[in-house]
Parts: C-alpha cells; sequence; structure tokens
C-alpha cells in the first residue's frame, strides 16, 4: 500500500500514543529531505515508547547488512518485547532476504522502517520495493514543487507554535527557495525569538540576516575540502546559534555515507551526489584513510544515542570529533575546544 506523507504524519501526530495501537509491519520511506525521514520518526516515537517498542537503528553498507535486519526481526526477548527497527541506505535485500522478509511480514510484532533516497518509477519497481508495497506501506516523502514545501512548512510551523503573516511567509518561501531544511531552521529560530506573536517582516528579516552567515550546508562543503579550522568555525557558529544537533548530525552522516560508498568502489556518478559536488566527495574519498573512514558509523550511532538522551556524552564535543575525522584530522586535545 502507497501512502502520502504528510496524511499519514498528521494521524501519528494526533494519536494519543496510549490509547493507539502498537506500530507494526513494514514501512519504507523514500526521500532525498533527511527532515522528512527525521518527522516520521519523531511522530511514530511515542507511540513506540508507549508500547515500549525498542529502538533499534541498522546501517545497511552492503545488501548482506540484510542479515542483521532479519535476525531483529527473528528475534523477541523472553517477554515477548518488540522492536522499532530503524534501517537506513540503498542496498536492496537478495532473493533470500526477500524470502525471509515475506515470512516474517504477515505475523510479525516489530515495525521496520526502511529509509531509503528518492526511488525513480524503475526502482519502485523491483521486487524489494514491490513487496513493501504488497505487505506493508510505502511512503512517498519527496517534494515535487514548492507549494508542496510550504503546506510542509506550515504544518510544522503549526506543530512548533510559530504564526507568519501572508507577507512573512512569501518572503520566507522566496529567501529559501528549493531549501527545506533552512526554512524549517529559521521557523524554529523564530518561535524561540517571538513566541506567542505573528511574525512580519520585519521580525522574520532579523532572523534571516542573524542566521545568514554560515549553516550546516556550509559545514558540509568545507568537511569535504576538509578545511579544520573554518569547520570548527562552522560547528561553533551553528552551537552558538542553538542549530539542533540531530540537523548537523544528518549533514554529517550523509557526506560519511556516500564517502563510505565511494571508497568501496560505488560510481559517484550513481550515488544522487550533485554533479558540481563529486569532485569534492572523490577527493574526501582519497584522503581519508580506510580505517578511520569505517568508524564513521560507530561515531554517528553514538551521537544519535546522545542526542535522544540514551547517554550524557558531550554531543557538541562528539560532533567536533566527528568533523575532525572527517576533515581527515588527526584529533589532538588541543582541538576539541567544545565545553
Amino acid at each position: 500500500m502507497q501512502q502520502r506523507f504528510v496524511p499519514l504524519y498528521e494521524q501519528l501526530r494526533g494519536a494519543d500514543p496510549a490509547s493507539s495501537q502498537p506500530i507494526q509491519g513494514f514501512w519504507l520511506i523514500h526521500s532525498d529531505e533527511p527532515l522528512i525521514s527525521q518527522w516520521i520518526i519523531d511522530a511514530c516515537r511515542p507511540i513506540w515508547q508507549a508500547h515500549e517498542q525498542t529502538i533499534k537503528r541498522i546501517e545497511l553498507t552492503s545488501a548482506k547488512s540484510w542479515t542483521n535486519v532479519i535476525t531483529e526481526l527473528d528475534s523477541l526477548s523472553l517477554f515477548g518485547d518488540a522492536s522499532a527497527i530503524i534501517v537506513s541506505g540503498n542496498h536492496k535485500p537478495d532473493k533470500d532476504t526477500l524470502d525471509a522478509l515475506a515470512r516474517i511480514a504477515p505475523d510479525t510484532l516489530h515495525h521496520l522502517l526502511w529509509q531509503t533516497p528518492k526511488q525513480d518509477k524503475k526502482s519502485l519497481s523491483t521486487k524489494a520495493i514491490k513487496l513493501f508495497d504488497q505487505l506493508g506501506l510505502i511512503i512517498d516523502g519527496n517534494i515535487y514543487d514548492e507549494r508542496m514545501r510550504g503546506e510542509l512548512l506550515r504544518m510544522q510551523a503549526r506543530h512548533i507554535g510559530v504564526t507568519l503573516n501572508a507577507d512573512a511567509w512569501q518572503m520566507l518561501m522566496m529567501h529559501t527557495e528549493h531549501n527545506l531544511l533552512t526554512a524549517h531552521q529559521n521557523l524554529w529560530r523564530l518561535s524561540l525569538l517571538y513566541p506567542n506573536a505573528t511574525i512580519d517582516i520585519d521580525m522574520l528579516t532579523t532572523c534571516l540576516v542573524d542566521g545568514a552567515e554560515f549553516s550546516v550546508f556550509d559545514l558540509s562543503d568545507t568537511v569535504l575540502a576538509g578545511n579544520t579550522p573554518k569547520a570548527l568555525q562552522i560547528l561553533n557558529h551553528l552551537k552558538n546559534t542553538d542549530t539542533a544537533p540531530s540537523i548537523i548530525l544528518w549533514a554529517l552522516a550523509k557526506d560519511a555515507r556516500l564517502i563510505l560508498q565511494i571508497q568501496a568502489g560505488k560510481n559517484p556518478s550513481n550515488l544522487r551526489i550533485w554533479r558540481n559536488k563529486i569532485s569534492s566527495y572523490t577527493n574526501a574519498a582519497r584522503r581519508s584513510p580506510t580505517l578511520t573512514s569505517q568508524s564513521w558509523l560507530s561515531a554517528i550511532y553514538d551521537i544519535d544515542k546522545t542526542i535522544k538522551g540514551v547517554n550524557d556524552a558531550n554531543v557538541w564535543r562528539l560532533l567536533q570529533q566527528l568533523v575532525l575525522s572527517l576533515c581527515g584530522t588527526p584529533m589532538r586535545s588541543n582541538q576539541l575546544t567544545m565545553p
């Protein structure tokens, strides 16, 4: 079954976690916008927690990684606890794995959420995607035009309690054209600066100017270039301007995964990298020692756990360590400036 993102998201957000049925079965969400996938996870999380579903994450580094997914789906603790299994990556399961998924899907107590990049018409017709369509749910999380982006942003504005007048909305859409993340960051900033106020153009202009110096995209470009001093400067700026650590992690994790795929022999032209960024990713892949880059996924997982409150580590220091590693800089204690 196929489902548009907005109706499903609103349904999940409006549900009472305690009285809702547990979320079970196989879901696939495909989108090139990291925020969309994160919003679905955030909407599911209260229901998972209400039904004591343990959240587990699995990164697909190859088709063989699906073995770990099958192991989790086949397992239940002595107390019968189910899990919410978040799977990230574009590696499709092989025939044996598809057979196992088809066997498990009808009766599973787990919730499997597979996050992939945008799937084109050809990809949507593959056996793996068809299995999720037939036995589970496929969520189209793609933004096809500015009208859809505006709909998503207005929905999020309602949820975070920020109101813009018509002129301010028009200005925000023009200033952040085609960029969902930047627009969402500005909405969060407005909600903090002007709580319970209707935002006009003057208020919005102040916010846009204050936040215009650096963005997570600047951090990504600088990390790919291996410019350690500037990368640390941008990270510090993002911290001081209250940029959510989860947003920074999304950008760094995306870069890390693409670099790892290039190091594994993938053709950058087939990895949905913008043509003008291919050389940057290729150079970063050549610059980073394989042993170092293999530690990135573990670091990303640790940061994600810290953001979710699983441990009390310093998330900004962990992000700083990841930035240094992605830049290809040997880490020294005097470089760790985050408190």
